[in-house]
């Protein structure tokens, strides 16, 4: 019974979280509207709220107006690209792959200085509603945008 206990202890501290990786000072975050240098229309909107939508679920920052921020996220939908992925024998597309490329700067408004700055990209599966396959390939990048920033990886 002790065993299991422990191991449960164990396995309860060795928990992955970004939440409280910031420092204190950084408490609420602007996110400007995306750029698309795509051909995809509608990709800056997408990202800009799927990147708003990871912000909120995935860490503690506060989204407000840009002049009440301590971060200042910049972003610009880099790449967009769709290619087959799954075929038949007779070389009939099965699947396509979509992925997703954002360039982002994060500007520290606190102490006047680019706190994190790089590219993320991420990609999503689709057999037939493409625009699915879209929103999660954008919302993965979101995703993986946020946890760059919050570990600063």
């Amino acid at each position: 019974m002790l065993g299991l206990a422990g191991a449960l202890w164990y396995v309860s501290c060795c928990g992955y979280s970004t939440r409280s990786l910031l420092p204190e000072y950084l408490q609420k975050m602007y996110i400007g509207l995306f750029q698309n240098r795509t051909l995809k229309a509608g990709l800056d909107e997408l990202a800009t709220n799927a990147v708003i939508e990871a912000f909120r679920s995935g860490s503690n920052l506060r989204i407000v107006d840009e002049a009440s921020a301590d971060l200042v996220l910049e972003g610009t939908v880099s790449s967009y690209s769709r290619d087959p992925h799954t075929y038949t024998a007779d070389q009939t597309i099965l699947e396509y792959r979509i992925t997703v490329r954002y360039s982002v700067r994060c500007v520290d408004k606190v102490r006047n200085e680019v706190f994190w700055e790089g590219d993320v990209s991420d990609w999503a599966l689709y057999d037939v509603d493409e625009d699915q396959g879209v929103r999660e390939a954008a919302q993965k990048a979101a995703e993986r945008l946020v946890a760059s920033i919050l570990t600063k990886w």
